[in-house]
Order: C-alpha cells, then structure tokens, then sequence
C-alpha cells in the first residue's frame, strides 16, 4: 500500500491485461489513470478498475491526442506519478505485400511511436523527482519476429531496442525502466488474430492467461529489472534464433503444422469459432 498519494497511468486499460494489471494496482492512496482510445472505453476501464479511477481518452495512433497526454504527464500529473504501464496494442494480421501503408502505420503509431513519447515524458516527470517505474507490454515477437505479423514484431522489436536505451539513460536517477515479454495470451487480439490468419507461431506452445501476465508485471515491479518473460522457456529459444535468424525459413514449415493444431485447440476452447 502507497504511503502517499501516488498516480498510476495505464494505456490500453479495458483491454484483458489492462484490466488484470489495474486489478491489482488498485490501492487506498492511489489513483489510476485509465487510458483508452476514447470515452467509452475508458470509463468502462475505470468503472472495473475502482471508484477512484480516473478515464483518459487518448487515440494513440492520433499525433496530436497522444502530444496533449504528455503535456499532462509533465505538467498536470508529473509531481505525482510513481508509475506507468505502456500497454496498448493493435494488430492486423497479413502480409506485408496485402497490407496497406495505413494499416503499417497505425501498429507502428500505436505500439512504438506513441509509447516513445509518452516515456520520454513519463521519465522527465520521474527523474525530476528522483524515482518512477516505466513498464510497457513488448512481446517475444518482439524477440523473433512473426511471419504474417511483420509490422507488430517491428514495433515490438523496435520497442525493445527503446526500453534498453532508456534504462541507460536514467540509470542511477532512481527511475526504473522494464518490458513484459509474453508468448501467446489469451486476449481478443489474440482471438482476432486466431480467427483472421494471424501469426500460427502464436500457437507453438501454451496460451497465457492476462492474470499470468499480470504476476509477471507484480514481479517485474519488484525486481525492477529490464526484462522479463512468459514463459520464460519460450525466450530461451526466441533468443537463440534472434542470434541465428537465418535458422528460421527451415523451421517454418514444422513450426507452423505445430501451431495449426494449436489454434484448433485454442478454438476449440472457444467454442470453435472461426472468421
């Protein structure tokens, strides 16, 4: 339990790891800052995270919507935020050759370029102060990246890249820098991509659940190192082939015959639906 009043800011907060991840930060002495994409979502993540949430519309693939947060981070909340949780996501499964530059651009906006600058402002804020945990939800596609998913395993990979940087940068202030690297996770983006052609390697091994990640992000806090995986068996290998990447091609072809039968399963589990 805080022993002052402390602000928490989480994007993507409705989503199923957004929401497992407030559950747990709601706290007499906090408040939780509930970011989505607009109002309605918001106040639905702040009616489920506690009375004292408060909702914040912010489309995070729109410049302008994601500048006017920062400026609320630096100037409005900065003596305050001890803590904050990059963690929204988008995902259009396909190909590059049938994706549209649009489409390209709004998972890049969304999962790299809105979470830079809302860093950079949260660690202006906190290194001020002298001390701040910045967290964000990465992927191990951000590790190895995702056949049919190339745009997200570019922001994740390009994520990853930022949050190492960063935790340089602000070594030694008293602010702490982290990123969650989960495998599959039951979430409907998870669904969207098993019922839309997404990435089959989502479904190589076993499916997370958004409390599983939100143990990750407890322990994380603690631990206050860079990184951190679920489950950690999957980044050993992920790993290995971001140090081999040409190993990959030869795998495909089993690896993929693996995860159709694991998206079976995982649908089957859902009630076999399937678009």
């Amino acid at each position: 339990m805080p022993d002052r009043p402390s602000l928490a800011l989480v994007t993507g907060a409705a989503g199923g790891i957004g929401e497992a991840v407030c559950s747990r930060l709601a706290a007499p002495g906090r408040t939780l800052l509930c970011v989505e994409r607009d109002e309605a979502l918001a106040e639905k993540a702040a009616l489920a995270a506690g009375p004292d949430a408060v909702p914040v519309a912010c489309d995070l693939s729109d410049r302008e919507a994601v500048t006017a947060l920062c400026e609320r981070i630096e100037n409005n909340w900065a003596d305050l935020l001890d803590l904050v949780f990059l963690n929204a996501g988008v995902i259009v499964p396909g190909d590059v050759v049938d994706s549209s530059a649009a489409q390209l651009r709004l998972q890049l906006d969304v999962m790299l370029g809105s979470v830079m600058e809302l860093a950079a402002s949260s660690a202006r804020a906190m290194t001020a102060r002298g001390r701040g945990h910045i967290l964000a939800t990465v992927s191990m596609g951000g590790i190895i990246a995702l056949p049919g998913s190339a745009a997200y395993s570019a922001a994740k990979a390009g994520l990853r890249a930022y949050l190492a940087a960063l935790s340089c940068e602000v070594r030694g202030t008293g602010v702490a820098v982290s990123g969650i690297y989960p495998s599959a996770v039951d979430t409907p983006m998870l669904f969207h991509e098993a019922t839309h052609d997404g990435s089959l390697l989502n479904f190589l091994g076993k499916v997370s659940t958004a409390d599983d990640v939100a143990d990750v992000f407890e322990r994380a806090l603690r631990r206050r190192r860079l990184e951190h995986y679920l489950p950690y068996s999957d980044s050993i290998l992920c790993r290995f082939l971001e140090t081999f990447p040409w190993l990959v091609p030869s795998m495909l072809g089993p690896a993929e015959a693996i995860g159709r039968r694991g998206r079976a399963k995982y649908l089957a589990g859902k009630g076999g639906a399937r678009g």
